[in-house]
């Protein structure tokens, strides 16, 4: 992304998410999708392990076995409302895993978490400073029943040094064909993958 674009990211976050990053917290690419596939491409190893609270995005778990790690799904009842909560997450927490994925609003419950299920959560991940946290906040904008979007970057600022906040104009500005993903956060995984999007 240009110096322009990615400017203009860190106004929406600063604006829209109460999230100060800089433009050189940013990174841009060909969709959320690709996003995504360059934070794991950054940071799995093989045997490494990604939480995925259930139901997900049908790409989560091959984009992370493409990638030589283990998807580890964390199946979300109807009576959690479709999310994970913090028991669930603590059980399924292992030596091993490298990422949890968040996806609020969900793709495909519609699932929303509230502030106070993000702060419960990010207690949980307090204890396990390994965890990598990546939020998928694409479908930000499309709420019903007077339900609240807040950003687990803005409901857990204490782990923002390994939260990646995903986002794109695909779902919001119905900008599908536009192909424009986003992300913000931690200098050296926003290098990382950088490099690998300039190569590719």
């Amino acid at each position: 992304g240009t110096g322009e674009v990615r400017e203009a990211i860190a106004g929406k976050f600063r604006r829209e998410n109460g999230l100060n990053y800089m433009a050189d917290d940013i990174v841009v690419a060909n969709g959320a999708k690709q996003i995504i596939f360059n934070a794991l491409m950054a940071t799995l190893e093989s045997g490494d392990e990604a939480i995925l609270p259930a139901p997900y995005f049908v790409s989560y778990p091959e984009m992370v076995k493409l990638l030589g790690g283990t998807p580890v799904v964390v199946e979300c009842p109807e009576t959690t409302g479709f999310r994970l909560t913090p028991a669930l997450l603590e059980k399924a927490i292992t030596p091993r895993t490298k990422w949890l994925f968040l996806n609020t609003p969900g793709n495909p419950s519609g699932a929303v978490y509230s502030e106070a299920d993000l702060k419960a959560l990010g207690t949980v991940l307090a204890k396990h400073p390994q965890v990598l946290i990546l939020s998928d906040e694409i479908y930000e904008h499309i709420l019903f029943d007077g339900r609240e979007f807040v950003s687990f970057g803005k409901a857990c600022p204490g782990h923002k040094d390994r939260t990646l906040i995903v986002n794109g104009v695909s779902k919001s500005y119905a900008m599908t064909g536009w192909r424009v993903g986003y992300a913000a956060g931690p200098a050296p995984l926003i290098k990382a993958m950088s490099t690998i999007q300039s190569q590719s």
